[in-house]
């Protein structure tokens, strides 16, 4: 019932509840095949989960300068762009949306995905769309310091079908793998 409800508010086709912020960046990064090498331009000034999942994925993150607004300085992102870059992840700060038409020119210029991290600005729109239904996916938390908060928890949006699909994939394999564990070691 959350994940109809949520994609019914937010006007995406898609959505997976998470049990964080942390892994549905984590699950982004994964359903886009992001990994070893690759490189994902991402503000500098963000909580460290934008960062350290980019890592954890095993891309390399290429930090941007920032605007007044607090978001990614739309006019220092194609300086960062190399042939290794394969997507940019706008942090929408303190409920404050990125410029994302900028961001989705210049992601469509050079063929990059567009991770939106909504964790820190659940319910906020942009030109009268939600963010994280501009680019290709959207990850939010709804842990208890968010302004929409389910206790803890997150979720991920997509109007993309494959990408739902491969979230779908990358969340039940960690589950499974999770699960062996406990059976192995009891914890």
């Amino acid at each position: 019932d959350f994940e109809d409800e949520l994609k019914k508010t937010m006007g995406a086709k898609y959505a997976v509840a998470t049990t964080s912020g942390t892994c549905s960046l984590l699950a982004s990064l994964a359903a886009l095949g992001i990994g070893a090498g690759d490189e994902v331009i991402v503000p500098g000034y963000t909580f460290i989960a934008s960062i350290s999942t980019i890592m954890l994925s095993g891309a390399i993150p290429v930090l941007a300068e920032i605007d007044e607004s607090l978001t990614i300085d739309v006019t220092k992102i194609e300086e960062l762009i190399t042939p290794r870059t394969k997507a940019i992840m706008p942090v929408h700060m303190l409920g404050n949306p990125c410029k994302l038409d900028k961001i989705m020119e210049i992601a469509k210029k050079h063929n990059l995905y567009v991770i939106e991290d909504c964790c820190q600005a659940v319910g906020a729109s942009y030109q009268g769309k939600r963010c994280g239904t501009h680019g290709d996916i959207g990850a939010f938390s709804l842990n208890i310091f968010k302004t929409i908060s389910t206790g803890d928890g997150g979720a991920v949006i997509t109007n993309d079908e494959n990408l739902f699909k491969q979230l779908n994939c990358f969340l039940h394999n960690v589950q499974m793998a999770i699960g062996k564990r406990i059976k192995r070691t009891g914890v």
